[in-house]
């Protein structure tokens, strides 16, 4: 992963989450509703953040709330 610092805890997190869950990207994607392509730029950061609406519905593939998305130790590291 080649993400600047300001990512780095947001790719950290997707993939704690999918590694819990024993997830692919691919099958995240396929969970949250949104195309890989999309949810693999958000992931590894190819263009800009990814939008609140995007992170929703990752959100929403691994059945948690933003607030339990962000209430990582993380995002404190970073």
């Amino acid at each position: 992963m080649n993400n600047p610092p300001s990512q780095l805890p947001f790719s950290l997190r997707v993939q704690e989450l999918c590694d819990r869950e024993n997830l692919s990207l691919y099958e995240l994607a396929k969970r949250a509703g949104l195309p890989k392509s999309t949810l693999l730029s958000a992931v590894h950061r190819q263009k800009g953040n990814p939008s609140l609406s995007t992170i929703q519905r990752i959100c929403e593939g691994f059945d948690i709330t933003l607030r339990e998305f962000f209430s990582s130790e993380l995002f404190d590291r970073y």
